[in-house]
């Protein structure tokens, strides 16, 4: 994983005014050998090593590696709880995408089919997505670890729920890549349950 850097300020608004117009007067040759022996800038990278470790203690770590290493945030990530919270957004992005994968099979099926899609497709945007999801990143951001994984695992169970009835029923209508992005969902809710219990061990 390629390593991010964010360079710290050290000095002053009213040092760096002096140092600009102090340059402003130097000849060339003075300003390039003052920048060569002034002391390289302080950096700070994001803690690679934590992420690794935590993803690690996930069944898959790999699903965990990809989910941190797509978002932004990553670059400056140095704690589990920073983790854990790029985990659940990871979570509630492929909540979504299954909410609208639902939506567009229930709008070309039939039957029993149709009605699980339409309820599975408001479970994944409605119940996990906007209701659990909101609950476990409030309880991070609260430091109440454990009712952040709690809100993890209900909603872990609502997505096995559809995952199942789908499975046993309805396997061939089903694409399969609706059962990979429901893998993926399991995986990253799996990854994030033993993340957050690293917080409060």
């Amino acid at each position: 994983m390629t390593t991010h850097y964010k360079l710290i300020q050290t000095t002053t608004p009213r040092t760096r005014i002096m140092n600009m117009a102090f340059f402003m007067n130097m000849p060339g040759v003075a300003v390039l050998l003052l920048l060569l022996i002034l002391p390289p800038p302080l950096f700070i990278a994001a803690d690679n090593k934590l992420i690794q470790t935590l993803c690690h203690n996930s069944e898959t770590p790999e699903t965990c590696m990809r989910c941190v290493q797509s978002s932004k945030k990553a670059v400056n990530v140095n704690s589990t709880v920073g983790v854990a919270m790029i985990v659940i957004n990871c979570i509630k992005d492929k909540a979504n995408a299954l909410a609208l994968n639902m939506t567009k099979l229930a709008s070309t099926s039939n039957g029993h089919l149709k009605s699980i899609c339409k309820k599975c497709a408001k479970d994944y945007g409605h119940h996990i997505a906007k209701k659990e999801f909101f609950s476990s990143k409030h309880a991070l951001r609260n430091h109440r670890y454990d009712k952040a994984e709690s809100a993890v695992a209900r909603a872990l169970s609502i997505d096995l729920a559809c995952h199942s009835i789908l499975t046993s029923l309805h396997h061939d209508e089903v694409p399969s890549h609706v059962f990979d992005g429901m893998k993926t969902y399991e995986e990253l809710s799996e990854a994030a349950c033993r993340i957050m219990e690293k917080i409060y061990e």
